[in-house]
């Protein structure tokens, strides 16, 4: 079993990487002492957030009890719930949504404003019917942790929803009971020391929360993240190379906004990021990489196609979704590996069934070549 292989299964094995929780705290403690042993001094980075916790999520009607996980920007309700109508088109009461496996706007921001369409039409409370291709529930990040919506919201699986289906029409009763309570989460964080100590810095970094066990949608970049650091360290640059592995990627991308926002003044001065992002190196992906400008575009388009690999490009200066949003919004240099992959955002994301090995072995050597071109 190789390091890439080694690391990735031992972070699925710690189960769910939700923010703040168990195994992202765990996270924290293992990524620290695997970047120790490859001579990499890292240390972790503590920041607070509003912690979800949920008592009950819910529909129940007639003697059905179906589990759901509600957004984590919503409304909650009390533990009565809210109870309506079901329904497909705007209106009083609650409106269910049904979403294809390959249907993007499940997943993306601009869902939003269906939420306040939906709001603004009488509508008590959404139900989103989405899922992977074996039926098994996917949850969408919260766009809108520290402002939730207006609204209840609940995600359930196809494999669970056939009776809500057949009860269109009929009452039912949603329940959202839950709460948000003050917690800290962890970045993990270091720096490589470079030969020219005056030169302006880079920045490599990847998200290390998710919904589930996230093998393939984290494991990559983390696997990619620690491989690189050990051989920058083994060989340094002429810059610095600072490291940063943020929680908070579902919510918003909280903990890298932390990590910038700690960073002050200096965060302008960083010569380019290299981010790591979502389903590096996975099974029957959707891959896609983005640059801020010509130059490190045409830097990642030679590493690419020098190992071969093929990746959907966004225009440049558009940083797609994920982390580089977040350096696109300060003006920042970047360059990023993004994507999805069938099992995106599901239980079932585990390295057997998502991870491509020899995908993910070319992908380490295209963003260390990426990463010492930035160096120089």
């Amino acid at each position: 079993m190789n390091d890439a292989e080694r690391r990735i299964r031992a972070y699925e094995e710690m189960g769910d990487h939700r923010t703040g929780r168990e195994a992202d705290n765990h996270a924290t403690w293992w990524m620290t002492e695997e970047l120790h042993k490859v001579g990499v001094d890292a240390d972790w980075q503590t920041w607070r957030f509003p912690r979800v916790e949920i008592h009950d999520a819910s529909v129940r009607f007639g003697g059905w009890d179906i589990p759901a996980v509600p957004t984590f920007d919503c409304t909650f309700t009390d533990h009565n719930g809210v109870t309506g109508v079901l329904r497909r088109d705007n209106g009083p009461g609650i409106v269910v949504w049904e979403f294809a496996p390959d249907d993007q706007e499940r997943m993306a921001a601009g869902i939003y404003t269906s939420f306040e369409l939906a709001r603004a039409d009488g509508v008590d409370g959404i139900i989103m019917i989405m899922g992977d291709p074996d039926g098994y529930p996917v949850v969408r990040n919260a766009e809108r942790p520290l402002d939730p919506i207006d609204l209840p919201v609940l995600q359930v699986a196809p494999m669970d929803a056939g009776p809500i289906l057949d009860a269109i029409g009929s009452e039912a009763t949603m329940i959202v009971d839950g709460g948000r309570v003050d917690a800290p989460a962890d970045n993990v964080v270091a720096t490589i020391p470079g030969t020219d100590p005056d030169a302006a810095p880079v920045t490599l970094m990847t998200p290390k929360s998710g919904w589930y066990t996230c093998a393939a949608e984290r494991g990559g970049g983390i696997a990619i993240w620690m491989e690189i650091a050990g051989r920058v360290a083994a060989s340094p640059g002429r810059r610095p190379l600072n490291l940063v592995a943020s929680s908070g990627h579902e919510l918003h991308h909280l903990g890298l906004d932390h990590y910038i926002s700690e960073l002050g003044d200096a965060a302008h001065e960083v010569h380019a990021w290299m981010h790591l992002g979502a389903s590096i190196g996975s099974r029957n992906g959707q891959p896609s990489y983005a640059a801020s400008d010509d130059e490190l575009f045409d830097v990642a388009t030679k590493a690419l196609t020098k190992q071969g690999l093929e990746r959907r490009a966004f225009p440049v200066g558009n940083a797609g979704f994920g982390e580089a949003r977040n350096i696109g919004e300060i003006n920042g240099r970047f360059a990023s590996f993004l994507g999805g992959h069938p099992y995106f955002h599901s239980p079932l994301d585990t390295y057997d069934r998502c991870v491509d090995p020899e995908s993910l072995a070319k992908h380490t050597d295209a963003a260390e070549q990426i990463v010492r071109y930035m160096l120089t």
